[in-house]
């Protein structure tokens, strides 16, 4: 009860009688009642175990209490009450699960802060009541109290996991003695809340419960219940039991048991599997081995601890990796209440994350070309075989990421225990297939954990091979210690390995990771290639960032720091310059406001205080007027660079007050990539929204987490989503002019631009190789084709062109380009599929004395399939520029163009030696809009466009099915691109109803010798099935013959509510697609060209 001045005598008498009236109602025998009062300091009246009669609680609330006056220190005061009241000495019974109330009296604003002390209160899981009289402040009241909106954390509707979710997910609770009768009443609340947050359904989410004490005991397997009333009705009626707790046993069981076809699960139809464990303190029994064992099986675990702190330890061994994410810690079990959301929003994310979308593969270590890496691998005797084998698969892995090569990047192994052995050294194998199968061979040497000499033996290996200017890379796993020396070295620390000891051999913290099994190596593997691929990635990285920070009033001081902290992160890694990357700060809250824009600060120092000088806003949330507010940000009149590669990164803390997607969706028109971070109950359906991809998508339970943000985003601006760079194979030769009148700036933009387009690139001798042509009156080859063979080279060579001041030959310097494609050049024959190309770049028109010999320069060209890409500056000729790239229309007149260009450039080039049979099944149904079925034949002319289309080539043919499948075209028909894109557009759609069962059968025959299929002959076999809804027959047998048939099945879904018949059909989740609407096509456009390029696996056969 506040009794300082501002409440006065006459007023705290009127509170005093209120609560004497208020006691009088409780039976005291049933509620515990304490009494304090405060004023500048708390003030002790009687604690919780002071009384046990009603008579002696009212009586000292009627005698004992005088008013005290001062100053009002309502924050001090709440602090006190936590510290002094909240306690077991006081008589709380927390642990006992007895429900926590205070009472709090306010008669005025108080003249110290309020928020931290109320949240301390509030997540200890006491519920805080505001009585306000006299002058106090509304929003205050409101920041104390535990208000009836928020008092069970849930999370918004549209959060809650839809229809397009797929998962199995097990409940393992401990019902052990120690919990008590009313601490597992809390823990069957906590149940029926997070479940009743899950779409249950046998082809969505499927749940389990396993209670255990002595021993695991099911309650109900994952395919007891169909609907979810039929669970949550069994909840209700749940029993408590008691007994020891063995959490081993338990895991064991849950494995071995419940995650199992018979009991429900459909891990071999490619759904994610999830557990949930909820415990009260340490198990009897070993865990550590039977939790790992779990999560090998692919089982993603999240850890619930209870009321035994000291647990944590225990918690992290359970769980999965990263902690973070998967594990929670309470001191009570009546917290429960206040993590229902975390849950929730966790197993939503997992579900929406992982499933979703397929499964993209890692890239952006093409820019890596060059590097000698060394794994260094404890074999001791305290590694177990499972943890070797684990180490192993985490190096196959790691390798994969890489271009290995003899001249790129070359790999080697060394184990050791007592003492070192060199495995093989990094000049020993030269290809990806050559390196797994060595380190398949790898034996466990055994023996001690001798680190030290490890490293120092690791020294002379890499001195016996070093090459000039190559970086070298040390990567070393253990589960023991250590020291350190001059090579870049990452230390991978394993179970019993001493955190400070890692840190002591990586020499810096951001080069030390640590996991709590071997396990989890797999989960890590990412992080450690952005740290070695960053570098290179993030060189001559031009770029427009602008952040857009929520700044609303549910954010507290400490969040608004920390949010700070993380822009400051984006500024430190990033390389800022005008001619780099520039960045730009915007915040929002009801309004949104400008920090500064793109083009304010040019150094990292001015970018820092004026991040340090922002102020929060702290009013409402309008998320898509602050999108809106953004767009004209990235133009060219506000900073914004043309050709420069531009980004939104948004950060917010809740749901929008307002629209989002339509805003979003114009700034992605206009090319601006966004990244949308969503911290505590940020809504996922609306980060998606903003997004537009859930790649793109990053949601965090707490600000803390912002921290570790940074290197995911920055590493995929500096490697943005291009995925025919794995497949790319082309001669490109610039051809440049440079006329008596160009000055030096404009020739360093036309060297921009030449630089851009081989940044773009994977370059080498099977990949992309350029060659320069400058020429005036007589034309000057700079470099042939077969002269460099990595990006480096070809960008140093363009920076020492210099101008050939003279007349414009164009004619005579096409003719001779012409010739620099021969085999004695370096040029590969257009026969083997490489895409032959010209980047012409003049200033002028054609000399007049050498106009009339164009036509025929570019015709011979054309003749030779050597394609043109015309851009024209300052005085070129619009009109020659057009003849010269011919029907193509691939022209343009202005320098700054080279994200168009290079886009043309590498989607020709995609695929270039690749035979395949693909054929389409399109659904043609009624539920299809005239604009959406257009929508369809576009994406499916993209992707015709994406290969070299021929009779030994790839073949393309279509199936469109609704009530009845009916052919379009077979594979045999047409072996043009121009022919198979004309027949798209002439199908006309069917509008009935959806039978995709009957559409697969149909399909089968295609793939037939007959009708063009040559599956014989060994030639890939692919289907792309594109549909927008549940089919009305059964897909599962037909998919599983047309898999057996040795198809790889592609399946998308436009905004389905089925994803689980998606999975039926593609027999793989990382075949799965799910877009939005129609017009997200073409953002998966490139991701299955790339997978039909290089298909990996072999297709599932059964499902």
């Amino acid at each position: 009860v506040d009794s300082s001045a501002s409440i006065g005598l006459e007023n705290f008498q009127k509170v005093k009688n209120f609560l004497y009236t208020l006691v009088s109602s409780l039976h005291v025998n049933k509620y515990q009642i304490a009494f304090a009062q405060y004023s500048e300091e708390g003030q002790v009246e009687f604690l919780l175990n002071t009384y046990e009669s009603k008579e002696d609680v009212l009586n000292h609330i009627r005698s004992n209490i005088t008013f005290k006056g001062g100053p009002l220190h309502t924050g001090e005061a709440l602090k006190f009450l936590h510290e002094t009241y909240f306690t077991e000495e006081a008589g709380n019974r927390f642990k006992q699960g007895t429900p926590q109330f205070t009472v709090v009296v306010i008669s005025d604003k108080s003249e110290d802060d309020v928020t931290d002390a109320a949240k301390v209160l509030k997540d200890a899981g006491i519920k805080v009541v505001t009585v306000g009289v006299l002058n106090s402040d509304q929003e205050e009241m409101e920041r104390i109290a535990t208000s009836p909106l928020t008092k069970s954390k849930s999370i918004p509707k549209d959060t809650i996991v839809h229809s397009a979710s797929v998962a199995d997910i097990v409940f393992l609770v401990d019902e052990s003695s120690r919990i008590g009768q009313r601490n597992f009443h809390l823990i069957r609340t906590f149940l029926l809340k997070v479940i009743s947050a899950l779409d249950i359904g046998p082809d969505n989410v499927r749940v389990a419960l396993v209670l255990y004490s002595d021993k695991p005991r099911l309650e109900f397997s994952l395919d007891t219940f169909e609907k979810k009333p039929e669970v949550l009705n069994y909840l209700t009626k749940l029993p408590y039991r008691g007994g020891q707790t063995y959490t081993g046993a338990a895991i064991d069981f849950v494995r071995k048991k419940v995650f199992s076809k018979k009991m429900g699960s459909r891990k071999d139809q490619g759904v994610q599997q999830l557990a949930v464990v909820i415990t009260d303190g340490e198990s009897l029994d070993n865990f550590t081995g039977p939790a790992s064992k779990l999560r090998r099986k692919g089982v993603t675990v999240y850890a619930v601890g209870i009321q035994n702190v000291s647990a944590s330890d225990q918690l992290y061994k359970i769980a999965s990796h990263p902690p973070r994410k998967h594990v929670t810690n309470l001191g009570s079990f009546l917290q429960l209440s206040n993590i229902e959301w975390i849950i929730k929003k966790r197993l939503c994310n997992e579900i929406m994350t992982n499933f979703s979308l397929l499964a993209s593969p890692f890239l952006g270590c093409e820019e890596t070309e060059e590097a000698d890496i060394y794994f260094l691998i404890d074999g001791s005797g305290s590694i177990y075989p499972d943890d070797f084998h684990d180490m192993k698969v985490f190096m196959n892995e790691l390798i994969s990421m890489f271009q290995v090569g003899t001249d790129r990047v070359r790999f080697g192994v060394v184990q050791y225990g007592s003492t070192p052995q060199t495995e093989f050294e990094i000049h020993q194998y030269n290809t990806v297939a050559q390196l797994k199968d060595a380190i398949k061979g790898i034996q466990q040497l055994g023996g001690g954990t001798r680190t030290g000499d490890a490293l120092t033996y690791m020294q002379r290996l890499f001195n016996s091979s070093v090459r000039a200017q190559v970086p070298q890379f040390l990567i070393i796993i253990t589960d023991g210690q250590s020291q350190d020396h001059g090579i870049v070295i990452y230390a991978i620390g394993v179970k019993s390995a001493v955190q400070s000891e890692l840190e002591d051999i990586a020499g810096t913290k951001d080069r030390m990771f640590f996991v709590n099994d071997f396990d989890s190596l797999d989960l890590i593997k990412h992080d450690v290639v952005r740290d070695i691929c960053s570098p290179e990635a993030c060189k001559n990285l031009k770029a427009d960032i602008i952040l857009l920070i929520d700044t609303s009033k549910t954010m507290d001081q400490v969040q608004f720091e920390l949010t700070k902290q993380f822009i400051e992160l984006i500024v430190n890694k990033s390389d800022i310059g005008s001619e780099k990357i520039q960045i730009g700060l915007l915040q929002f809250s009801s309004d949104p406001q400008e920090e500064f824009p793109l083009n304010r600060y040019d150094n990292k120092a001015d970018l820092r205080k004026a991040v340090s000088a922002m102020r929060q806003m702290k009013k409402g949330r309008k998320l898509g007027k602050a999108l809106d507010f953004a767009s004209p940000y990235f133009d060219l009149s506000t900073g914004g660079r043309p050709g420069a590669k531009q980004y939104l990164i948004v950060v917010t803390d809740g749901k929008s007050e307002d629209e989002v997607r339509n805003p979003a969706r114009h700034l992605r028109n206009k090319g601006v990539t966004i990244y949308a971070i969503g911290v505590l109950q940020a809504s996922n359906s609306q980060l998606l929204e903003i997004a537009g991809t859930q790649e793109k998508v990053f949601s965090e339970d707490f600000f803390e987490a912002l921290l570790y943000l940074e290197k995911p985003i920055l590493f995929e601006i500096c490697n943005p989503e291009e995925e025919c760079k794995r497949t790319e194979v082309a001669d490109i030769v610039f051809v440049v002019h440079g006329s008596r009148y160009i000055t030096e700036l404009q020739f360093k933009g036309i060297q921009w631009l030449m630089e851009s387009i081989v940044n773009d690139s994977v370059v080498g001798k099977d990949h992309v190789q350029f060659g320069v042509v400058v020429y005036s009156t007589d034309p000057q080859e700079e470099f042939p084709l077969n002269r460099f063979s990595t990006k480096l080279q070809v960008r140093e060579a363009i920076q020492k062109l210099t101008l050939s001041r003279g007349f414009t030959f164009t004619a005579r310097a096409l003719n001779f380009a012409r010739e620099r494609f021969d085999a004695v050049y370096g040029g590969r024959m257009s026969v083997l599929g490489i895409t032959r190309m010209i980047v012409l770049i003049t200033d002028e028109p054609t000399t007049p004395t050498d106009r009339p010999n164009l036509p025929a320069a570019v015709q011979a060209l054309r003749q030779a399939g050597i394609e043109i890409i015309a851009i024209g500056i300052d005085g070129a000729s619009q009109t020659e520029l057009q003849e010269i790239a011919g029907d193509s229309g691939n022209w343009f007149y202005n320098y700054i163009v080279s994200i168009y260009i290079t886009e043309l450039i590498f989607l020709s080039a995609a695929c270039g030696t690749q035979e395949a049979d693909l054929v389409f099944l399109i659904d043609g149904s009624g539920s299809i809009s005239a604009r959406n079925f257009s929508a369809m034949k576009a994406f499916m002319k993209e992707v015709v466009d994406s290969f070299i289309i021929a009779q030994d080539k790839v073949r393309i043919g279509v199936v469109q099915f609704s009530k009845d499948p009916q052919k379009e075209f077979y594979l045999n028909e047409f072996y043009t691109d121009i022919a198979i894109k004309g027949k798209i557009d002439e199908i006309v759609q069917l509008k009935t109803t959806t039978f995709t069962g009957k559409g697969l059968r149909f399909v089968r025959s295609f793939f037939e010798p007959e009708n063009g299929g040559r599956k014989n002959k060994g030639v890939l076999q692919s289907l792309i099935v594109i549909t927008d809804g549940k089919s009305n027959d059964s897909v599962d047998e037909a998919a599983i013959v047309l898999r057996k048939d040795g198809i790889q099945v592609f399946a998308i879904g436009i905004a389905t509510p089925n994803s689980f018949e998606l999975l039926h059909i593609a027999g793989d989740p990382r075949r799965v697609f799910v877009v939005e609407n129609f017009e997200g096509l073409q953002n998966i456009e490139r991701k299955i060209v790339s997978e039909i390029c290089d298909p990996g696996d072999p297709p599932s056969q059964g499902i």
